[in-house]
Order: C-alpha cells, then structure tokens, then sequence
C-alpha cells in the first residue's frame, strides 16, 4: 500500500471516520510498515492527549498552525481566517491534516501546542512550538511574514499573541531570521545569554546550549543585543558585524574574552553567497578554524551520530572545509587527510583516535 494511502487511513482514525473495515486495512498496513507504525502511534498519543485537555482557543490555534505549515510546505493554496473563533472551525481538519503530517514527519518537524493551564490564565499563555530533529533543517514562516531557517536540533517558541502588540520568539539552536519590519513593533529573539531586538533586519542566531559560545551575526539592518547575566549592557550590531558571548567561562583552561566584536566571514569576495556563518541554509556543511570538539557537535546535529573523541590531545585541533552533499565518510576521510587521527564508523556511532 502507498504511504499516501496509508496517511489517509490514519487521518480517517484521528478524526473518529474510519470504518471498521478501514481500520483494520490501517492496521494490516502498518505491520508491513513498523516505520510508519512508530510514527502513527505517537501521533495518535498526541492527538488523543490534545482531545482530553483541548481548550477551544487553543484547538484553533493548533488548527491555524497545522495550516500554516501545510501553505508553506505545499502549494500555498489554502488560506485560513485569522479571525478569533470559539467555537466553529475555518477550514477541514481532514483536508489539511495529511499533508501536513506528511511533511512535518518528512522534514522532521514536530509541532506542539501547550494548553494553558487549567487555572484562570490569560489566552496568550498558549505557546507554539516547531522544532527541528537531528539531521533535517526546516523553513517557516511566522504570523507577521517573517521568514526563519531552522537548522539541526534547534526549536523556536512564540505565544498566540506574536501578532499583536509584540512580536516574540524563543530560540534553542540556530537560526536564520529574515525580519518583516513593522513599525513600532519590534521583534525580539530571546536566548539563554542574550536578547536580539530587531525591526527590519536579516541576521543568523546560533545557541545551543551545548556549545560553549552563543552567536549573533547581522547580515543586514541593525540589531541591539541585551546580555542577560548584565541588562544594562546593550551592544548595537552594524551589518556584517557579529557578536559572540561565552556561555561559561568556569569550564575556561586560558583566558578568554566573555564578549568578542568581529565580523562575519564571507568566503567569497563579491559577497554574492551568504557568509560561513549563514551557509547551512544551502545545505553546506562549514567548519571555520573550528576544533575538532566543536566538529563533533556540528557533525552529530548533521547526520545525527554520536561521536566519540577518545583522545583528549585532538579536541583542540582546528580544521577548514565546506561539504555540500557529501555523507559522514567522506566528510571524516577529507579532515583525516590534513590531521593525525583514525576513525571508524559502526552504525550510528564515530570514534575517532590516534
């Protein structure tokens, strides 16, 4: 059976139509299918937790996101009413939940909505959720027409109130934001070590909180960036300017600065391409004097792996190169040829030594 079929049977449960005999041809189907199987069953659990607690606002605002991710990852063609509703629906659930789902699950994309709590809270406690598994990057589009590049392993949040009167997100990872200016409303990126506030402004936010070192570089426009461990410092970007805060200086072997003001690398002089920093949007793959530690993040986020560093003296070793569409093995075989080590790759798992 198709997976497209397959899809549809499981839209057909969700939403409570299924016959009895389509659900046993559902059922039939993913036994040949365990792959589609494990991933019906989690949209099930979800689906079944969001019907027992559902508010009718928030089930709206789930319904305009689903529609929102279908319009950019589809053709565009369906439209939806941002008027608030309560208690009527704008468009089929079953139309737009397929193709949704497919492309959420293709992309690895996982969409949640967290109700608010059961206690008199305001609407806008509602958040929103679209983060990125390792190995896949995404586009979205927000409310306001602001366009953002999701890159491995990363998440923005927003609350259902982004479209009013503030325009605010939440990232974990990285990020490329292209801005829709809006005057008088200013658009704020919040991290664990520093707040971005933007108005019309393209620029590339990188913050995982496994990494040493939390990233801002503005590629046009302006930006005023707030430190969180010190507010009343407030640093305003140029364009091709870049920021980068440490995260931790308990964990530093040498001095290091806790900020550094430089500029964004573009690796072509016409500056025709995004710089270094901005280039996994085009699905490239860059290491810029990076050590072989940071490497290991990039490349676990990127193929989703684990790797192992068995000895500590190649972890500060730095290495250059970009790789476009080149698997794991061929990205370790071209930084083996300039430095010292040996790896090996079982399954999921890279360890490289001497």
């Amino acid at each position: 059976m198709k997976d497209e079929k397959i899809w549809e049977l499981i839209v057909l449960k969700l939403s409570g139509e299924a016959t009895p005999d389509q659900e046993a041809e559902l059922e039939e189907a993913l036994k040949q299918r365990p792959d589609l199987a494990l991933q019906a069953g989690m949209l099930e659990g979800i689906w079944s937790s969001r019907q027992e607690r559902e508010q009718p606002d928030t089930a709206n605002s789930f319904n305009r996101h689903l529609q929102r991710l279908s319009n950019h990852l589809s053709d565009g063609t369906l439209k939806y009413d941002t008027e608030a509703r309560t208690t009527q629906r704008t468009f089929s659930l079953r139309a737009i939940l397929p193709a949704a789902i497919a492309a959420c699950l293709a992309l690895g994309i996982i969409i949640v909505l967290l109700p608010a709590r059961k206690e008199k809270m305001p609407v806008a406690a509602a958040q929103n959720e679209i983060w990125t598994k390792k190995g896949s990057r995404s586009k979205l589009t927000l409310p306001d027409g602001t366009e953002v590049w999701l890159n491995a392993s990363s998440k923005v949040t927003y609350g259902n109130d982004f479209n009013g009167d503030t325009r605010k997100v939440t990232l974990e990872g990285e990020a490329f934001f292209e801005v829709t200016k809006r005057n008088g409303i200013p658009f704020i990126i919040h991290t664990d070590m520093v707040d971005v506030k933007v108005l019309g402004t393209t620029l590339n936010v990188r913050a995982y909180a496994d990494e040493k070192i939390t990233e801002t570089a503005l590629i046009s426009g302006a930006v005023e960036i707030v430190l969180q461990r010190n507010p009343e410092k407030k640093i305003i970007l140029r364009p091709d300017e870049k920021l980068v805060v440490r995260n931790d200086t308990a964990t530093l072997t040498k001095p290091e600065p806790m900020l550094l003001l430089t500029q964004v690398h573009y690796l072509d002089k016409k500056q025709q391409n995004p710089p270094a920093e901005a280039l996994w949007m085009k699905n490239k793959l860059v290491f810029d004097s990076e050590t072989l530690q940071q490497i290991a993040l990039k490349l676990e986020r990127w193929y989703d792996v684990k790797v192992i560093i068995q000895d500590k003296q190649l972890e500060d070793v730095q290495y250059s190169g970009i790789f476009e569409n080149e698997d794991i093995s061929e990205v370790l075989y071209a930084l083996q040829l300039t430095g010292n080590f040996h790896y090996s790759i079982r399954k999921k798992v890279v360890t490289i030594g001497l």
